[in-house]
């Protein structure tokens, strides 16, 4: 790939200009274009990698995987995101595996021209700063709401707000998660999420099949989140 490719992706993705608008000449052309296919595990959690990566196009799942095989899915990544800023620095194992969820375009930097871009883009060092700040002021969020609320709040809470993305969301709205994804989401076990879904099945507020949950009472989602508050 040349130098043309990478300034075509920028100059097409207002996400990726962002971050690049000042990239020196010097280290724009050290970027590298890399494609996967769904399904390929991009990254291996506890594995040292020698990139700073970015998405272009595609989602990924980012997630860690526990002593007993058990994988906790801690977020998506999609265009604009960037990945591999916390161990670069110190050239430290990856906390999380990263996997397509899609076919996923993204643009990778050896470490040395990281570092040095870092050292005279005063945008990418604001850039970056702002965003770790967003993402753990929501970390930080959702692990006090998982510390207060219960778990059957959190899906009510989880079910609403992709509800309100529906422009008609007061009639059947479709949620494209399977269970066995919920429970990753909320680090439980299926049992768990069953149990709750199970619950609001009998209420005639949800329907459950294989690929997705579909809201049939938006009203009576919302008058059990604030229930389930004070459980």
């Amino acid at each position: 790939m040349t130098i043309h490719n990478i300034i075509d992706i920028i100059e097409k993705n207002a996400e990726i200009f962002k971050i690049l608008k000042d990239c020196p000449y010097e280290i724009l052309k050290q970027w590298e274009i890399k494609d996967y296919a769904k399904g390929t595990v991009i990254c291996n959690q506890g594995e040292v990698y020698d990139y700073f990566y970015i998405i272009v196009s595609g989602s990924v799942d980012v997630y860690i995987v526990a002593e007993n095989g058990k994988k906790y899915s801690q977020a998506v990544y999609t265009r604009g995101y960037y990945i591999g800023e916390l161990e670069i620095f110190d050239k430290k194992p990856y906390i999380c595996s990263v996997q397509a969820l899609s076919p996923v375009k993204i643009l990778r930097l050896k470490r040395e021209y990281f570092l040095k871009w870092i050292e005279i883009d005063k945008n990418i060092n604001n850039y970056v700063m702002h965003t770790l700040c967003k993402q753990f002021y929501n970390l930080s969020k959702k692990a006090g709401e998982d510390t207060l609320y219960s778990l059957k709040n959190r899906v009510c809470n989880y079910l609403i707000s992709v509800g309100y993305k529906n422009p008609n969301y007061k009639k059947n709205i479709i949620v494209n998660i399977e269970k066995k994804q919920l429970s990753e989401k909320f680090a439980v076990t299926q049992r768990s999420i069953n149990r709750i879904l199970q619950f609001l099945k009998e209420k005639n507020i949800i329907d459950v099949n294989n690929t997705c949950i579909i809201i049939k009472d938006m009203d009576e989602l919302i008058k059990e989140e604030k229930k389930s508050r004070f459980e």
